[in-house]
């Protein structure tokens, strides 16, 4: 890559990122095992780098996972309102793996972070296979520049049929560029 195409990419992306309406902080991060017997190990940690919060984590199973189910919501809170819920939805999370679910914002939210993953899942889960994530982020760009400041808590799990094999958490804020 010439210097002046880089110089290009690095000015964009200032420009990118002073255009972008919000901040997107991660509080806390977990991936919590309910299936000890499915999960040979597994990680979850938060990183704060700059405007920027960083999620990275593994995890390996010890046998085939097929036909997920992913229930997920997403509650935020601001100062002197009442809790709102923004979504709560079950889903086949297999489907969304192997691209076969068409909902363009959850299609969105895999694609973003679908690219920090050492390889792009499909169901079955393998065993013995080290799913990572490394540094992955919320892109403040694909944010509603009408969001409001506040605090959000994202809540997913993980069933095979009716059995919980994990949960996830990731609690934070929002905030508005001024």
């Amino acid at each position: 890559m010439s210097f002046h195409k880089l110089r290009l990419l690095v000015f964009g992306s200032l420009i990118n990122c002073y255009l972008c309406a919000h901040v997107v902080y991660v509080d806390r991060f977990t991936f919590d095992v309910d299936e000890q017997d499915l999960f040979l190990s597994q990680s979850a940690v938060v990183e704060q780098d700059g405007n920027r919060s960083y999620l990275s984590g593994h995890m390996m199973i010890s046998r085939l996972v097929n036909d997920l189910t992913l229930t997920s919501s997403m509650d935020i809170a601001r100062p002197q309102r009442p809790e709102l819920r923004l979504y709560n939805v079950q889903l086949n999370f297999c489907s969304i793996l192997n691209n076969g679910y068409k909902n363009k914002f959850i299609r969105l939210l895999y694609n973003n972070y679908a690219g920090f993953l050492n390889t792009k899942p499909k169901c079955p889960l393998r065993p013995n296979f080290n799913y990572s994530l490394h540094r992955a982020y919320i892109d403040e760009a694909v944010l509603p520049d009408l969001l409001p400041d506040c605090t959000y808590r994202l809540r997913m799990s993980f069933k095979q049929k009716s059995k919980l094999l994990a949960h996830m958490q990731i609690d934070g804020h929002l905030l508005t560029k001024r």
